[in-house]
C-alpha cells in the first residue's frame, strides 16, 4: 500500500469515525428524551462515557498513537452493532407505528451499521496495520545511553553514546569529525 492511498485511506477512516461519533450522540439525544428519570439518567451517563471513550480513541488514531488502531477498531466494531440494534428496533417500530420517516431512518441506520462493519475490516487489514505502525525516521527509539546529536558540520541528525565519543570519530554524511579537538594553552 502506498503512502498516499494509505494517507487518504487514513483521513476518510478518521473522518467517518468523527461523523459516526455525532450519530451516535444524536441517537443518544433521541432515546434520552423517551423515558423516566432513572432511564433518562442512566442513558445519559453510559451515552457521555462511550462518547468520552469513543472520542479519546479517535483522537489517539488520528495523531497515529501506539496500539490505537486496534482499540479504534474495537470501538467501530460497537458503533456498527448499535447502530444495527438501534435501527432495527426503529424499523419494528416504524412499521408497527405505521411511520413512514421512522422505518426510513431505521434501514438507515442498519445501512450505516453495514458500512461501519466493512470500515473495521478495513482497518484490521494486515496492509494497513503494516502502514499504520510503521515508525518515522524522527520516532526511531534509541537504544541505552543513546542521544540525538547534530554533526558541527553538515548539521545531520545521529544517534550517538557520548561517553564513547573519541575526537577521531566521523560523520557517515560528511565524514568531518564529530568532536572539535580545542587545544588550550
Amino acid at each position: 500500500m502506498d503512502d498516499t492511498r494509505a494517507n487518504d485511506l487514513f483521513r476518510r477512516l478518521t473522518t467517518f469515525g468523527v461523523l459516526n461519533l455525532l450519530i451516535l450522540i444524536l441517537i443518544i439525544a433521541t432515546i434520552s428524551t423517551n423515558g423516566n428519570g432513572i432511564f433518562l439518567g442512566f442513558i445519559i451517563g453510559l451515552g457521555m462515557l462511550v462518547v468520552f471513550y469513543g472520542t479519546t480513541v479517535t483522537i489517539g488514531f488520528a495523531k497515529k498513537r501506539n496500539l490505537y488502531d486496534i482499540r479504534y477498531a474495537n470501538f467501530e466494531q460497537f458503533l456498527s452493532t448499535v447502530f444495527y440494534i438501534v435501527g432495527l428496533i426503529q424499523t419494528i417500530v416504524g412499521f408497527l407505528a405505521v411511520e413512514i420517516f421512522l422505518i426510513i431512518q431505521g434501514l438507515l441506520l442498519v445501512l450505516l451499521g453495514n458500512s461501519t462493519r466493512k470500515r473495521v475490516s478495513t482497518i484490521r487489514n494486515s496492509q494497513f496495520m503494516q502502514w499504520y505502525n510503521k515508525r518515522l525516521d524522527s520516532e526511531v527509539i534509541l537504544r541505552n545511553e543513546e542521544v540525538y546529536a547534530s554533526c558541527p558540520n553538515c548539521d545531520s541528525l545521529l544517534a550517538v553514546i557520548p561517553s564513547l565519543l573519541s575526537t577521531k570519530d566521523r560523520c557517515p554524511n560528511c565524514d568531518g569529525l564529530l568532536v572539535n579537538s580545542i587545544e588550550e594553552e
